[in-house]
C-alpha cells in the first residue's frame, strides 16, 4: 500500500511539472543475489533480463528530471538445485539530478519500484530423498532504486542501479525427516533478492 501510495504521488507529480517529455525504449540485464534468513543455502548470484518503454520528464529546475518505465522482467532463480523463473512487470519512477556534459550529461537517480508477479507464484518438486519442498513468491513486491546514468547524443541513455526489496520476496518450506525418531518436521525459510541492473535507453 505504502508503495502503490508513493507511486500515485509520483504520476499527480509529473504532468504538473514537467516541461518536455521524452518516450523511447528500454532493456538491460539485473543480476541478483538471493539472501536467506537461514544460513543452509547457497546465496550465489542469479541472472535476468528485461525491456519495456519508458518516458523521461523534464521539469523547470535546472538539471533535475524524472523517468518512468513499464518493463517485463523474467529472472532465473535458483533454489536447493532446482532452477526456477520470475517474470513481472516492475514500474520504476526516478527522480533524476545531474550535470551536461559535452557529450551528454550525468546524473544520480533514485526512487521506487514496484512489481507485479505475472508468472507461477509457486514451485514445488522432490528432492532425491523424496523430500517434497516448495518456493513461493510474492504476488506484489515494493523496492527501491538507487544509481547513476549517462545520456549520450540526447537519444542514448545508460543507467546502473542498485535495487533493495522492502520485505521479502519469497518464503522456502520444505520438510526433513528424521530417520531416528521416523518424523517428519516443516521448516521455511525467507528470501530476498537486491539485485543491480543495467539498462541501456534510446529516446525518440
Amino acid at each position: 500500500m505504502i508503495g502503490l501510495l508513493t507511486l500515485m504521488a509520483w504520476l499527480w507529480a509529473m504532468p504538473s511539472l514537467s516541461q518536455g517529455v521524452a518516450f523511447g525504449v528500454k532493456g538491460g540485464i539485473d543480476v541478483m543475489k538471493m539472501e536467506f534468513d537461514d544460513d543452509v543455502f547457497d546465496d550465489s548470484n542469479r541472472g535476468g533480463w528485461f525491456v519495456g518503454p519508458t518516458v523521461v520528464f523534464s521539469v523547470p529546475v535546472p538539471g533535475f528530471s524524472i523517468d518512468l518505465s513499464a518493463l517485463y522482467d523474467e529472472r532465473t532463480l535458483k533454489v536447493e538445485g532446482e532452477k526456477l523463473e520470475q517474470k513481472s512487470v516492475i514500474i520504476p519512477a526516478n527522480a533524476r539530478i545531474g550535470a551536461s556534459l559535452g557529450f551528454g550529461s550525468v546524473y544520480l537517480c533514485g526512487g521506487p519500484q514496484l512489481a507485479f508477479n505475472v508468472g507461477a507464484s509457486s514451485y514445488r518438486w522432490e528432492d532425491v530423498k523424496n523430500e517434497v519442498k516448495q518456493f513461493s513468491l510474492q504476488d506484489t513486491k515494493f523496492s527501491v532504486n538507487l544509481g547513476v546514468g549517462a545520456s549520450v547524443g540526447g537519444h542514448f541513455e545508460v543507467m546502473v542501479n542498485y535495487n533493495v526489496p522492502i520485505g521479502r520476496t519469497g518464503d522456502f518450506t520444505w520438510s526433513e525427516v528424521d530417520t531416528q525418531l521416523a518424523k517428519q518436521t516443516l521448516k521455511s525459510a525467507k528470501s530476498t533478492a537486491n539485485a543491480w541492473m543495467l539498462s541501456v535507453s534510446y529516446l525518440f
